[in-house]
């Protein structure tokens, strides 16, 4: 394969990778006609970038990878906004890389998307920047939403600690210190147990200290270090339960770039008093000098200092056993991460439901009455497809809230179900964005008593789509919690049909449907006023 990429001149580029496939025994190269080529752009806090990549039988191989400049992220973290310049200028690259993807595709099936930094939803002129990228060059961008961001840094964490089997049974904390927002994920001999996210990134500690002023001043350490005292003291008390933590892996663009400087062993564990040498070093260089030094250009030179800072304030409060720094390119891996998400897009959906139950557990929900009110709603949901036309995303969304629905009994019976929606509010849920939580925290409030209403402000604020989404969601989960009202287990499965006007629910294992139906007439009404069918009880003829 010729690489197109390559022509491009004043890109900066990675080191070109041409995958072909060979016959072993002949040393021929084998076309194959089911390859597919797909390229990513993606507008990320300092750069734009571009990666092509080949698809073939599940596996991803990177071809090409270029990159330039863009200071988006000094942008909104200086004035929650994007400038002209920055619109520009990311106008113009996009041009670039469009030129060269256009000779792409001859022969071959190809795709391009399109993504954009989660931080860009921080800009008050987000939408203005969205137009202009489309009207310039009609491709429209999708957002990096938490959910998903946090899901990609997952993906690429279980590879890393794949590379350090004797990790698997032991306690690992990995911290990814993002350009706004810091991750933090537990694992516990091998799964997941704890997430948060602080709003301390590097980015978002450098502008707000003004840290562009700074440069060849030491005064730049302690300023820096209790700006950012307070988030790493939550996060020191989030895991201060934490007796026994063997290693905290550090992972994120700027952290990996300063890994050289750290002088990793061969096994990457970092020597924690470097950070400290390291770091005052960096804070009496001039900007020009740092961006020789660290091989960075003008967008992320600043980004620099607050993620050596931030990490080695988080490894100190959290004393680990060792500290380590993977190696491997951060930038490049990111996006043939996005590729493999998109391939497999329902990977992660275990893991979303097992941090589910990890929180209901935290506040003593009755796991057989969740569990079994989940599979039910599975039921439902399934064999109404016709009829709700909701889609996977929904699907899991409510698999979460009927594992959560009942959380707020911890604080009490009464009212339970507003006390859910505010645990649910209040709490990190691995794997889906902050969007995602209010939907499924709405979900635990209209599983019983009263439903939706414009009442309610954070169901007053969806648009008409997602407030339709949360009713038919809600309908369904009520329905499901109504079989199982006496956390008896009494209805084993079920099957519904639709019949004329009405909505037959066949309830495997229950012949009498005295107790059901009394619930249904209290929690049934909302799924008959949205999809117009009544529901009727079939018991089991067996």
């Amino acid at each position: 394969m010729v690489n197109k990429l390559s022509r491009f001149f004043g890109v900066k580029k990675s080191r070109m990778r041409i995958m072909m496939n060979v016959d072993m025994k002949t040393g021929e190269t084998v076309r194959n006609m089911h390859i597919q080529t797909q390229a990513v752009i993606y507008l990320g806090p300092s750069a734009m970038c571009l990666s092509v990549a080949e698809l073939q039988g599940g596996e991803v191989r990177l071809i090409d990878f270029l990159s330039q400049p863009v200071p988006l992220a000094r942008d909104i973290f200086r004035t929650s906004l994007i400038s002209r310049s920055t619109m520009d200028r990311c106008a113009k690259v996009m041009g670039d890389y469009m030129v060269i993807l256009n000779e792409y595709g001859s022969g071959t099936e190809f795709s391009t998307r399109f993504f954009m930094s989660n931080i860009i939803a921080e800009a008050s002129n987000v939408d203005v920047f969205v137009n202009r990228m489309h009207v310039a060059h009609g491709i429209r961008g999708r957002l990096i939403d938490d959910g998903k961001m946090t899901r990609l840094i997952y993906v690429k964490v279980r590879e890393i600690l794949a590379n350090y089997p004797h990790f698997q049974k032991k306690n690992i904390l990995v911290a990814h210190v993002g350009p706004g927002n810091t991750r933090i994920l537990l694992f516990e001999k091998g799964r997941i147990t704890r997430y948060s996210c602080h709003r301390l990134g590097v980015y978002r500690t450098g502008e707000a200290i003004g840290e562009e002023e700074f440069g060849d001043d030491p005064a730049e350490l302690p300023i820096m270090r209790e700006h950012i005292r307070g988030q790493v003291d939550q996060i020191r008390v989030d895991y201060a339960q934490l007796k026994n933590l063997d290693a905290v892996l550090l992972i994120g663009e700027e952290v990996q770039k300063l890994r050289r400087s750290l002088k990793p062993a061969k096994t990457s564990r970092i020597d924690m008093d470097l950070f400290n040498v390291v770091a005052e070093q960096m804070a009496r260089m001039e900007t020009e000098r740092r961006m020789l030094e660290y091989d960075v250009d003008f967008a992320s030179v600043n980004a620099l200092l607050p993620s050596l800072i931030i990490n080695q304030s988080i490894t100190h409060v959290l004393a680990p056993k060792e500290v380590i720094i993977p190696e491997f390119s951060y930038d490049q891996e990111f996006l043939l991460s996005l590729i493999r998400e998109e391939q497999h897009p329902g990977d992660l959906e275990d893991e979303v439901l097992h941090f589910a139950g990890i929180l209901a557990d935290r506040y003593m929900s009755d796991r057989n009455h969740r569990m079994h009110v989940a599979h039910l709603c599975d039921r439902l949901f399934e064999d109404l497809q016709e009829l709700h036309r909701l889609n996977e995303h929904d699907q899991l969304l409510l698999r979460v809230a009927a594992i959560l629905h009942e959380v707020g009994t911890f604080v009490s019976p009464r009212h339970h179900n507003r006390h859910s929606q505010y645990i649910v509010l209040n709490s990190e849920i691995f794997g889906l964005s902050r969007d995602d939580v209010e939907i499924v925290a709405l979900l635990a409030r209209y599983h019983r008593h009263e439903p939706p209403s414009k009442s309610d402000s954070l169901y007053a604020d969806l648009d008409q789509t997602d407030r339709m989404r949360v009713s038919k969601m809600a309908a369904i989960l009520r329905v499901a919690d109504a079989l199982e009202r006496g956390h008896a287990l009494r209805v084993k499965d079920l099957k519904a049909r639709i019949r004329g006007k009405n909505l037959e629910l066949v309830l495997k294992g229950v012949r009498d449907t005295t107790v059901e139906e009394m619930a249904l007439r209290v929690k049934g009404d909302l799924f008959s006023d949205i999809f117009g069918y009544d529901i009727v009880l079939v018991p089991d003829q067996l």
